[in-house]
């Protein structure tokens, strides 16, 4: 049996404070107001011994839940909005279900897949990464204007992956202003909410110096 670490809490997520992937499930945590959670902290460099036992590849985020470890980003969020079904993050029909899950493929393919390059990259490929990461959210800007949230009037799962994201593209040196109305707009508006500033850790603030 997987016990817990530290034995306190029903959930325990090991996270990078400063990292995309972790910051997805802090959000996530929250908008589901799931309190009984324990962040652990973990430096990528050193990870600690039990995420090694429960984690062929040490990476983080890892959640325990009771006996159960998962890691895998998007296997952790539909895990977690299935576990924990209130609010639900999905739609019920398996169509809309099945678009939305396809819209965070796409996401992650097109847009996540910088981030490397701009956390990392020569200071040549994180210019290049910028140009191109804009150019593909401007021409984005209809599916920022159609819903209220990201091609749904409910907020949805495809927002959690969201919102973290677009929080650090003025930090990748993104030109916030260079980006379409509809967009920052989109962005503020779930910046604003409770949920996400709770899940702001804080090294992650220091990316922006507004809400």
């Amino acid at each position: 049996m997987i016990i817990p670490a530290r034995g306190r809490s029903l959930i325990s997520v090991y996270s990078v404070s400063d990292s995309y992937d972790s910051h997805r499930i802090r959000f996530l945590l929250k908008t589901k107001n799931i309190s009984s959670v324990d962040i652990i902290e973990v430096d990528p460099l050193d990870p600690p011994e039990d995420l090694i036992h429960i984690n062929p590849y040490h990476s983080t985020p890892t959640i325990v839940d009771r006996d159960l470890a998962l890691y895998g980003t998007t296997v952790i969020t539909e895990y977690l909005d299935e576990r924990y079904p209130h609010p639900p993050l999905m739609p019920p029909d398996p169509v809309t279900r099945a678009k939305l899950r396809l819209y965070t493929y796409r996401i992650e393919k097109d847009w996540l897949t910088y981030i490397p390059r701009l956390e990392s990259g020569s200071p040549d490929e994180k210019q290049k990464a910028i140009d191109e990461l804009t150019a593909k959210l401007n021409a984005s800007v209809d599916l920022f204007s159609q819903s209220k949230f990201f091609l749904s009037d409910d907020m949805t799962l495809v927002d959690t992956c969201l919102a973290p994201f677009l929080w650090r593209l003025e930090y990748y040196g993104v030109d916030w202003e260079d980006l379409p109305k509809p967009i920052r707009t989109y962005a503020h508006m779930i910046f604003r909410k409770e949920a996400f500033k709770q899940s702001v850790s804080e090294q992650e603030r220091e990316m922006r110096f507004d809400f």
